[in-house]
């Protein structure tokens, strides 16, 4: 499996991961490149791949409004999401929430824009980080 940034990916909000999964499997030969469970052991996040570079990030939806109506985050990476913290403030624009540091090291500051799509602007914690360190520190303990 290779990891690689993804300067820009698309994010999806789902209602039911299992479906979502399979349907992207199937129709669209995309597969899991990680999976990244709750508490509980379901799937609330996978981040999936067809091609090189055609990565998407599966969220399933808790409808507490980070993701847009339509369902769509566009996720931007950054090198420092502090200086368009200062900026989105300073243009009144609204903040979802952030910044924030996630579990798969990155720091998020997650927006909307003036026709209500969300974008994420998104920050690597640790450089020194390997993908495997991360999805070590990301899976349940059990």
């Amino acid at each position: 499996m290779e990891y690689y940034p993804m300067p820009l990916f698309v994010k999806l909000s789902v209602k039911n991961m299992d479906d979502s999964l399979k349907w992207y499997n199937e129709v669209i030969n995309f597969n899991s490149i990680f999976e990244l469970p709750d508490k509980e052991g379901n799937t609330i996040m996978a981040h999936i791949r067809g091609e090189k570079y055609q990565d998407i990030l599966l969220l399933k939806d808790n409808s507490q409004d980070k993701c847009s109506k339509q369902g769509i985050v566009v996720n931007l990476s950054v090198e420092d999401v502090h200086q368009f913290f200062e900026s989105a403030l300073a243009a009144n624009t609204k903040v979802i929430e952030g910044p924030i540091d996630q579990p798969w090291n990155a720091r998020e500051l997650i927006l909307k824009d003036p026709n209500d799509y969300t974008i994420t602007l998104s920050m690597q914690i640790n450089n020194d980080k390997s993908m495997d360190e991360i999805t070590r520190g990301l899976s349940p303990q059990r």
